[in-house]
């Protein structure tokens, strides 16, 4: 069942996905999310035993496996030697409840996890109330996407698989003031966090935002360049405009 783990057809059928690492695993156990067990390595550094005993004190299955064959399920390069197998508690994002001050962050067709998985944990940072994936951004359950997130998927809601322009919509009418991230748009780009309840939209490098949902933005804001370059990277991008929220 763990070998599945590294694609999204085993992922779905399983209902699990992978947590690697000692510092994933403690924040994954200290979440309270459901593990249905941990595989250690015979070659576990002292770490991984040391999270691999906290485990073992909440009664879960501790599966002790030869280096070979974890190395075949391992998704990293140089891996401690500590894998758990959890399984992911689904947010639909119609269930979403925000209080009278709340900011939320959606990307449109973020296909790279390791952006992905950066973004949320600069969400995370910045305390941000809820993130929606939509249709076409990279799996949330990717190896590489929970890595990038270093955690910071199990401290706030992350919703899959969303139809952004029913949800935005929905916010909108919940009192959100939308911000979309543009080439073209003003430069005051910190504006977009002023309202009590701000959401912000994000689009991939290569395309950008949907025209659909641009259209959804009740303004559109660009972070001004002082040098060279033709963009920033969205994890980037999305860490300048969040840090609006606390400034």
């Amino acid at each position: 069942m763990a070998r599945g783990l590294g694609s999204r057809k085993g992922r779905e059928e399983s209902g699990l996905f992978a947590v690697e690492g000692a510092r994933l695993c403690e924040e994954l156990l200290d979440s309270g999310a459901p593990v249905e067990f941990l595989l250690l390595s015979e070659f576990a550094d002292s770490a991984a035993r040391r999270v691999a005993a906290e485990f073992e004190e909440r009664k879960i299955p501790i599966l002790e496996t030869a280096e070979f064959e974890f190395d075949k399920i391992s998704d990293t390069v140089h891996s401690q030697g500590l894998l758990a197998a959890a399984r992911w508690q689904e947010r639909r994002w119609a269930d979403l409840k925000f209080g009278p001050r709340a900011v939320a962050l959606a990307l449109d067709s973020v296909s790279d996890p390791g952006n992905v998985g950066t973004v949320i944990r600069t969400a995370a940072w910045f305390g941000v109330d809820a993130v929606l994936l939509g249709r076409g951004s990279a799996d949330l359950l990717n190896p590489k996407t929970v890595r990038a997130t270093m955690g910071g998927m199990f401290h706030l809601p992350v919703c899959r698989d969303v139809p952004l322009a029913e949800a935005l919509a929905r916010l909108k009418g919940q009192g959100f003031a939308l911000g979309a991230g543009t080439m073209d748009g003003a430069t005051e780009w910190s504006a977009w966090a002023r309202s009590s309840r701000a959401a912000l939209l994000l689009g991939s490098e290569a395309h950008g935002i949907a025209p659909e949902l641009q259209a959804l933005a009740d303004a559109r804001y660009t972070i001004p360049s002082r040098g060279a370059g033709e963009s920033l990277n969205v994890a980037v991008s999305a860490g300048i405009f969040l840090a609006a929220v606390s400034g």
